[in-house]
């Protein structure tokens, strides 16, 4: 009886020692390396006007973005909802679906990074299947005042309550 245990506790020792698979999907999810690729992968900037403020979330995914866009009016309809796009150059290019009001909506939004941070582009629009998309990507103005900054992800949040 007494081998038959120090076999047993043998074999769960060596069991123990071999560690888990490396490839375990499990152990990679929640291992410190991926817990600060997601860190890194998420990224949120606020722009502050008076009383009106504008919240960008994004987690950009190689050249794919997803995350979420909050326009915060203080005498105005506030919006908010979901970005899906692109990241090219300099130039953030996403759909945004969002509610306001009540009522969902898309359209199109363009971010474009400068040195002091994100502003966002405005031109002639058309409309597309009830998609307000611009005409002209490629001249669009940035040369208003607000940037959106980087702010830490921890204090962002667009739900409105």
């Amino acid at each position: 009886m007494k081998a038959l245990n120090l076999l047993v506790l043998a074999v769960f020792t060596a069991i123990a020692c071999n560690g888990p698979k490396e490839d375990s999907p499990i152990d990679a999810h929640f291992s410190p390396d991926s817990v600060a690729r997601a860190e890194i992968l998420e990224e949120c900037f606020q722009a502050v006007n008076g009383k009106d403020t504008i919240r960008l979330r994004i987690q950009p995914e190689e050249v794919n973005v997803t995350g979420e866009l909050a326009y915060l009016w203080s005498e105005k309809d506030k919006s908010w909802g979901k970005i899906e796009g692109t990241l090219e150059d300099s130039l953030l290019i996403a759909e945004y679906t969002f509610l306001s009001e009540g009522d969902t909506s898309i359209r199109q939004v363009v971010f474009k990074r400068f040195k002091e941070g994100w502003k966002e582009g405005y031109g002639e629009i058309n409309e597309v299947d009830g998609v307000v998309a611009y005409k002209n990507i490629d001249s669009l103005d940035y040369s208003h005042e607000v940037n959106l900054v980087s702010v830490p992800c921890d204090q962002f949040y667009t739900r409105l309550r």
